[in-house]
């Protein structure tokens, strides 16, 4: 693999956890330093993180992890709406009894962490039950694209993830348990609509949780 294309992967890493922050300057000798490699892969790999969408790269100045703001929720999750809407439909005939016993497993275990504010599980069990949807489909650009929204909810999610509450994450695993059940009863429409409150549920969650953090302070360092 080129190096340019290893220092994208670990620098969005970076960007994805939240380990650099939105709108945190990113100076190109620091990162070279970090990862052991010259500035031309470092330049080389912003840019593709450019066209991805999380690296700001203005004609003058430095470049910057991308701020996310309002219009960056409402917009991923209204792309979550339309890439898994079309697979869930597939997900209904496509899935195995064994695998939705298996997410079903771990979401049981989600809701029975979270009633000790252990909010790891849940989500673990949240990624693999909307990536296991959107797999559903057999299609490789339909996947490549899913998975830069995917992408992009991660970190939204990582950076607001401080606000979480037992309520908010019960909440989350039992519209996750319910839209499970229709997927047991191989119920398209039924799945299809608890998918789609659960991401409009879930869209709200987020807004209220960015707002919540920005009233708590600046995302900047």
């Amino acid at each position: 693999m080129p190096l340019r294309e290893q220092a994208a992967m670990q620098i969005k890493e970076l960007i994805l956890t939240n380990e650099l922050r939105p709108g945190q300057s990113l100076a190109i000798g620091q990162l070279a330093d970090y990862l052991g490699v010259s500035h031309t892969p470092i330049r080389e790999a912003l840019a593709m993180l450019e066209r991805e969408g999380l690296v700001e790269m203005p004609p003058y100045g430095k470049a910057s992890v991308t701020r996310i703001e309002a219009k960056d929720v409402r917009e991923v999750w209204d792309m979550r709406l339309m890439f898994e809407g079309a697979a869930v439909d597939q997900a209904v005939s496509a899935l195995s009894d064994g695998a939705l016993a298996e997410i079903e497993g771990s979401l049981k275990r989600a809701r029975l962490n979270a009633s000790c504010s252990d909010y790891g599980a849940h989500y673990e069990s949240d990624v693999e039950l909307h990536r296991t949807i959107l797999q559903c489909v057999e299609n490789d650009l339909f996947l490549e694209l899913a998975g830069q929204v995917e992408d992009r909810s991660i970190r939204i999610r990582t950076l607001v993830e401080a606000t979480a509450n037992e309520g908010d994450v019960v909440s989350i695993v039992d519209e996750h348990l319910e839209l499970l059940r229709a997927l047991k009863a191989r119920d398209r429409d039924a799945a299809r609509e608890r998918l789609i409150r659960h991401l409009e549920a879930g869209k709200e969650r987020t807004l209220a949780a960015l707002d919540e953090l920005r009233n708590g302070g600046s995302d900047d360092e």
